[in-house]
């Protein structure tokens, strides 16, 4: 299965959620493959992908031939890959991202591939995440920081990949490191999945070591084995 994992903003968390499926795909012995499509303020190997090695306590010399599919593009410039990748004189081809998916399809039971911050990021001056994803209609999971704020981004999230027909599979909420008033971290949760009738699949929280942390992912799983 082919699964985008997306957010409703960027550094909330998707990098580690996507490795700690990943880690727990392979413990149930599915070959899974993870994908950073356009990693942008990176001088060299994905720091996301290399993060999700971290966390699967994957060799990342053992996936050495598929580097090229799983990174296809990245920029120096950490911003919007529209904008990295003009500062450098290139023009990202959406051809080329699901050619890669496709190719990584061929070899791996799951492939996760994981956004660059929420589903209306630009590729280019005219596409969006979410004009490519809606292409090729990819199941999406949408991870949400748990804080506050989050209720009125995740609602925006679901009605733009629903108004492309992209199948949902869930939401996974993320706790914040940071102090919130637990009335609404609880009352959060309980609120979109009554506003979206999408279900929340998991509730993380906020974790110090996430390669030596294996939080309730058994609803996520659920949906995607």
């Amino acid at each position: 299965m082919t699964v985008f994992i997306t957010g409703t903003h960027t550094g909330i968390g998707k990098t580690v959620i996507t490795g700690l499926i990943a880690r727990e795909l392979s413990r149930q012995n599915h070959s899974v493959v993870t994908q950073k499509w356009v990693q942008t303020g990176c001088e060299g190997f994905s720091e996301d992908l290399d993060t999700h090695f971290k966390i699967m306590g994957k060799n990342p010399e053992d996936m050495k031939p598929y580097y090229s599919a799983m990174n296809p593009y990245r920029f120096s410039l950490p911003a919007s890959p529209h904008l990295a990748a003009e500062q450098e004189g290139i023009a990202i081809n959406p051809a080329k991202l699901t050619t890669a998916t496709q190719a990584l399809q061929r070899h791996f039971d799951h492939v996760l591939i994981e956004g660059a911050g929420g589903v209306m990021v630009p590729l280019t001056r005219d596409l969006t995440l979410l004009d490519l994803v809606g292409q090729i209609k990819i199941p999406t999971l949408i991870v949400v920081k748990n804080e506050l704020g989050c209720i009125n981004h995740a609602l925006l999230t679901v009605t733009a990949l629903a108004e492309r027909q992209i199948p949902i599979l869930g939401i996974i909420m993320n706790s914040p490191d940071s102090e919130i008033a637990s009335i609404i971290l609880e009352d959060n949760p309980k609120a979109i999945a009554t506003l979206s009738g999408v279900p929340i699949l998991a509730e993380l929280p906020h974790m110090e070591d996430p390669a030596t942390t294996s939080p309730d992912l058994s609803n996520v799983l659920s949906v995607l084995v």
